[in-house]
């Protein structure tokens, strides 16, 4: 992914390479992989974090923690004068809001639990917090800011051990907001709205093509 990152950089250049890279390369396969690993190796999803389990619980505390961050982000960098909620505007949310997914899955669920499986909780978060810095090298190169957010997801993440925790709300307000006005150095999305059709159409046959193969056949019941 750090590799698939400074490729990111080296082909800013030219525009079609670069989303191939990050569209295909990092965020589909980044979904497809983690997910394909934990089936083929026998794991089940639930101890990745991958399920609807206590959804009741979850996703009010996700959706408070999300109010909160964003009356943060509001009280510390409220948006400029000049800022508007368009249209193009909402597109790159929505591309954003895809993208977090592979976030969501490579780093929070599949390989914090690979670290925490090999080193313990405490370095598999950290490891989890550092390898996600890393892997902004080469559209939004602000290691120590994404660190320390990488280490807030992970922590939430691992407290519950749940997705539900992080997405759609306390995530997604932090990734949106952060690309909207915070950061000075993020590369800008070019095609959004293209490329959110195709990644929704992509993402979902990953989901469902899984769902398909991990349903129990009649010859194993």
């Amino acid at each position: 992914m750090i590799g698939l990152s400074i490729a990111l950089g080296a082909t800013e250049s030219i525009p079609w390479i670069s989303i191939i890279i990050r569209d295909i390369g990092q965020i589909s396969l980044g979904i497809l992989f983690p997910l394909l690993y934990i089936r083929q190796h026998g794991n089940d999803f639930i101890s990745f974090g991958f399920s609807f389990k206590k959804w009741y619980v979850f996703l009010p505390i996700n959706l408070v923690l999300g109010i909160l961050l964003l009356l943060l982000f509001l009280s510390d960098v409220p948006p400029p004068d000049d800022f508007r909620l368009d249209t193009p505007i909402l597109w790159v949310g929505a591309y954003v809001m895809l993208a977090v997914i592979f976030e969501i899955v490579f780093f929070y669920g599949f390989l914090r639990t690979m670290f925490e499986r090999a080193f313990g909780i405490v370095p598999g978060v950290v490891l989890c917090a550092v390898f996600y810095s890393l892997h902004h090298v080469g559209f939004q190169p602000e290691f120590g800011k994404l660190f320390f957010v990488g280490l807030l997801f992970a922590v939430v993440y691992r407290i519950g051990n749940s997705v539900l925790l992080l997405y759609p709300f306390f995530l997604g307000v932090g990734a949106t907001y952060d690309v909207f006005i915070m950061s000075k150095e993020v590369t800008p999305v070019l095609y959004p709205e293209i490329r959110t059709l195709y990644l929704t159409v992509i993402i979902l046959g990953i989901m469902i093509w899984l769902w398909v193969k991990s349903r129990p056949t009649k010859n194993n019941i």
